[in-house]
């Protein structure tokens, strides 16, 4: 299992993923729809995708898009 894979399986996109786990993490959800620039519908979309995966989806996509945006910011 990739990251790739797991975005895949449940139509998420690899940079709003990423910006999603960003922000959620210190805002809510009308916030983060907001620093997105997507509808509330589009984060509760990527809420419910990520409440459905198992511990093992969720963490790699967590970890994986979490160290490329550290990365990224080196």
């Amino acid at each position: 299992m990739n990251t790739q894979t797991v975005l895949e399986k449940y139509g998420l996109s690899r940079q709003t993923a990423a910006k999603y786990i960003d922000a959620i993490t210190r805002s809510n959800q009308t916030q983060t729809a907001e620093e997105l620039n997507v509808s509330r519908d589009t984060i509760n979309r990527y809420k419910n995708a990520f409440s459905e995966m198992d511990a093992q989806e969720r963490l790699l996509l967590i970890s994986n898009l979490t160290q490329e945006k550290l990365l990224d910011q080196v």
